[in-house]
């Protein structure tokens, strides 16, 4: 009998070694790298961010019931291309929702109360009370959350906790907000969709002109959603008020340093990273397995 076969093509910088063998029993579990990789052998492939799963490897994979991708959007996969010839693709958002939700909170937060300003006066021994006036430091007031999935959704609720007004953007929604009319009202914005071809470049030099004076851009998202340059711009320019971002178009930027300042925050494509990270994502494969192995989709299979 021909055993069941999982492929774990490529590898995240920051991920760690796991006993597969104790997780999934009765499975012949393979890590490979690069285009070499076995995939014709593999009745489920597993990728990180950083493998594409392109049009020219769908022939390859002869015997694949799933893609399954670790992370929480599909953008570096084909799906169109597997989906022409029946091969589901799955992800895995629970494993990274928490610590994303989180450091989305924790960037809006510090930049409407300007702490990293803050900190400028307090570096130089300056107790800064009797300036607050021109720091300005403000409150949550309304915010613009754009993508109302499995993080947007919590986002937008725990805003809401925090005593914010929240206008939401999602086409599925009976509820959602044109993101022009969003824009023209939030004071912060903060992004939780999928990078597809109508959503690159969401937020244009166009867009971000249109956004309140004074207000505040966070991207924990997908890094191909804003024009970061134009961003950065505004902020100079005093247009934006600050400015957060965890994930950028090319990856790391050649221009790094020039984002890092007080109303500036920058964190290396780690919002989705917490301890526990590995556990979480080892339980999401072993969950997507056991369901093809009954012939049942495997959770979060997009359709």
């Amino acid at each position: 009998m021909t055993p069941f076969r999982v492929l774990l093509w490529g590898r995240a910088e920051y991920e760690r070694q796991v006993d597969w063998g104790a997780r999934l029993a009765g499975v012949d579990v393979t890590s490979a790298q690069g285009e070499d990789a076995p995939l014709e052998l593999a009745d489920v492939v597993v990728v990180p961010s950083r493998q594409a799963v392109r049009r020219e490897h769908v022939p390859r994979l002869l015997r694949a019931k799933l893609v399954l991708t670790t992370t929480s959007g599909f953008d570096h996969v084909d799906v169109a291309a597997l989906g022409e010839v029946g091969i589901p693709c799955a992800r895995l958002p629970l494993a990274r929702r928490d610590a994303v939700v989180q450091t989305a909170l924790g960037m809006m937060l510090s930049l409407s109360r300007r702490l990293g300003a803050l900190q400028e006066p307090a570096a130089r021994g300056h107790w800064d009370r009797a300036d607050l006036p021109g720091w300005a430091p403000g409150l949550l007031g309304t915010v613009g959350v754009v993508g109302h999935g499995v993080i947007g959704s919590v986002v937008a609720r725990q805003l809401e906790a925090l005593g914010a007004r929240v206008l939401r953007c999602d086409p599925l929604l009976t509820d959602s907000v044109p993101v022009d009319a969003l824009v023209a009202q939030a004071d912060v914005v903060t992004l939780h969709c999928e990078l597809t071809p109508s959503s690159r470049d969401l937020f244009d030099a166009r867009r971000i002109a249109a956004m309140r004076p004074g207000s505040i851009l966070v991207n924990t998202a997908r890094g191909g959603l804003v024009d970061v340059r134009a961003a950065r711009e505004a902020l100079e320019a005093g247009h934006l008020a600050g400015l957060g971002l965890d994930v950028f178009p090319t990856e790391p930027p050649a221009d790094l340093a020039r984002f890092v300042g007080p109303r500036c925050i920058v964190t290396p494509h780690a919002a989705g990273w917490h301890p526990g990270l590995d556990a979480l994502i080892a339980e999401g494969i072993v969950a997507a397995v056991d369901a093809v192995r009954r012939g049942e989709p495997a959770p979060f299979t997009l359709r």
